[in-house]
């Protein structure tokens, strides 16, 4: 006969309860793990529904069907893809392989071009010491097989704006399905947090969208005014980095300046002058227009959020994540205001106006 006696200090008793538990949590962590390309597509076509939500919401306030709205918002966005990636990708193979196959003799340009200074062009060497510069051929092929790449690329980006037509047409009908989970005290709070939030994705989707394609213009015409070569190449490099916060300015300016210097010495101060005007331009003047003093994120705020969000998610992560953490004083004033000291929200808040003069 067994004996039962009660567990020594030293001894753990597990419930059924608890071991569910575990099991549970190690399941939603293999599924995020394995559904993880799925999340991000999915947040990046919530956040182009969201950004065209106002749209939609224009042809409902004139008494218009769904269906026209929904119509609109799907002529935009294939009628421009088709467009960019209709103009732009040819131009980009072309001038990309022509660049890659001319790197030996832009090396060479670049340092014919600098001072007689044994040091000065000992380092330009150091940095331009890569085989690629010597022998472009297995870079220009490996450039040739991302076109492979590219396509798939543009098939997923197509499958995205398809998700994203489908969140514009049901995706209020299925957030209402899943707010009625919620309790009723719960209800309208969540719906007035999500309408606010909507708002200010949506600020900074359609924001993005203009500055970069501001920034893509502006420096294709200071390009071509120096008589630069590959244009158009570093102009659409302009307007896609133009997209990562803080980096994106040196991403795009650094190649532009050193194949201009390949001009002339002066073709690469006018550029960078030009290009660094735009900079302040943009922080300091289209931005704060254009997202109209929504997203009211400090340099810091901004620096820190894309570097965590680039570790953990690569470039997706990055665009997505400043649209989430400017989102947080909504969820502090809907949410977290009970269990905040009684002043937290208002001196928050008083922080913000008094850095954006809002």
């Amino acid at each position: 006969m067994g004996i039962n006696r009660p567990p020594s200090a030293g001894e753990q008793q597990l419930s059924w309860t608890t071991i569910f538990k575990v099991l549970a949590a190690a399941l939603f962590a293999y599924l995020l793990v394995r559904l993880w390309p799925l999340i991000e597509l999915l947040t990046v076509a919530m956040l182009i529904a969201m950004a065209l939500a106002p749209l939609l919401r224009w042809t409902r306030e004139r008494g218009w069907p769904k269906w026209t709205g929904v119509f609109f918002c799907a002529l935009i966005l294939f009628g421009s893809a088709l467009l960019v990636f209709g103009l732009v990708l040819p131009t980009i193979f072309s001038q990309g392989g022509e660049f890659i196959g001319k790197l030996p003799a832009f090396k060479r340009e670049l340092i014919d071009r600098l001072p007689q200074v044994a040091a000065l062009r000992g380092l330009a060497n150091q940095l331009l010491s890569a085989p690629t510069f010597n022998d472009p051929g297995p870079l220009l092929k490996q450039f040739l097989a991302w076109g492979t790449l590219a396509l798939a690329g543009i098939a997923e980006f197509f499958l995205v704006l398809i998700v994203a037509v489908y969140f514009v047409a049901d995706g209020q009908r299925v957030f209402d399905w899943l707010v009625a989970f919620l309790p009723p005290a719960h209800r309208q709070r969540t719906a007035g947090a999500a309408s606010e939030i909507a708002s200010v994705v949506a600020h900074y989707m359609v924001g993005q969208l203009i500055t970069s394609v501001l920034c893509g213009i502006y420096a294709l015409a200071v390009l071509l005014l120096f008589r630069v070569p590959n244009a158009t190449l570093l102009a659409v490099l302009a307007a896609i980095f133009d997209v990562l916060p803080l980096i994106g300015f040196f991403l795009f300016s650094i190649p532009a300046v050193a194949v201009a210097f390949t001009v002339s010495p002066a073709a690469a101060a006018g550029v960078a002058t030009l290009y660094l005007l735009y900079k302040f331009a943009e922080d300091y003047y289209i931005v704060p227009k254009v997202y109209g003093g929504v997203l009211k994120l400090s340099t810091l705020t901004v620096l820190i959020s894309c570097l965590a969000a680039g570790m953990l998610a690569g470039a997706i992560g990055v665009i997505i994540v400043l649209p989430i953490v400017a989102s947080y004083p909504i969820i502090e004033r809907h949410w977290l205001k009970p269990f905040l000291a009684r002043d937290t929200v208002s001196t928050h808040e008083t922080l913000d106006k008094r850095a954006h003069g809002t």
